[in-house]
């Protein structure tokens, strides 16, 4: 089904339009509504800010404030030049003072998450970047951007990995208004990665596809690592979206990622679309 709402997070530290940009058009294309939500930055989240005594608390609040406003105002105005022409449908939030359960409702009211590169935070009260959270916590598809991607590249060369496991199934049934409508799939399967998938990995959820009108050329490659398989594939065939199941389990107030996400999330230069 396609998606009607989607959710661009925007961080007070990146102001690029080019995120923007990319969900505006994919709202454009699929008709849907799109919501640009801010995330301001907590004071207490910046190190130096712990230093602050008696009338030096005050000013810095002041300050903060003032540079939250400055950074908003500008994001915003950039994201209603993008959406001023009428042609979607949209609106602006300012999530000020939200974490946890409070923040992830933004992604939880709608079909798609956009976010940016996972920037390590610098304090030691988030251990996950925002983008981590989404993917991780929301517990909706979460779109990867890389910084600077251009609007113009919405998914027609896709690569999506398939190891046969609960989160990739949901990661490719999530990813379906975008595999309808590629002009190339390659599912790409790493059976030295695992040993579930029968005597022809891949074959039956090609024919899944095949279902679906989806055109799909299916490749089983040799090795175990399977994270840099899927990016070196995705870099060869110049794709601009690659699919794959996120996977990590809980460790106190961390993550501890799978080895195919940890590599993905390291070093991908491509879109990735993930779902858990």
């Amino acid at each position: 089904m396609t998606p009607k709402d989607i959710v661009v997070f925007i961080e007070e530290e990146d102001t690029r339009v080019s995120r923007m940009a990319f969900a505006a058009a994919l709202a454009e294309r699929w008709g849907a509504h799109l919501i640009a939500t801010f995330v301001a930055n907590r004071i207490e989240l910046h190190p130096s800010n712990g230093f602050a005594r008696g009338s030096g608390v005050e000013a810095l609040l002041q300050k903060h404030r003032a540079a939250v406003r400055d950074t908003e105002t500008r994001a915003r105005k950039a994201f209603e030049s993008l959406t001023d022409r009428g042609t979607v449908s949209s609106e602006w939030r300012l999530s000020e003072n939200e974490d946890g359960e409070a923040l992830m409702l933004h992604a939880r009211h709608a079909d798609l998450a956009i976010v940016g590169p996972p920037a390590r935070p610098a304090g030691p009260r988030r251990m996950l970047s925002l983008s981590e959270d989404v993917i991780f916590a929301s517990g909706r598809p979460t779109l990867l951007l890389p910084a600077g991607w251009p609007s113009n590249r919405l998914g027609q060369r896709v690569v999506v990995g398939w190891n046969g496991s609960r989160e990739a199934a949901n990661a490719i049934a999530n990813a379906m208004p975008f595999l309808v409508a590629a002009e190339s799939v390659h599912l790409v399967v790493v059976p030295g990665a695992q040993n579930s998938l029968g005597a022809e990995p891949g074959a039956d959820m090609s024919r899944h596809l095949a279902r679906h009108g989806v055109e799909v050329v299916l490749e089983q490659c040799p090795g175990t690592d399977a994270g840099g398989i899927l990016l070196e594939r995705a870099r060869s065939l110049d794709a601009d979206l690659l699919v794959m199941g996120a996977y990590g389990r809980s460790k106190i107030s961390e993550f501890v990622f799978g080895g195919a996400t940890r590599t993905v999330l390291a070093r991908a230069d491509v879109p990735i679309l993930l779902s858990r």
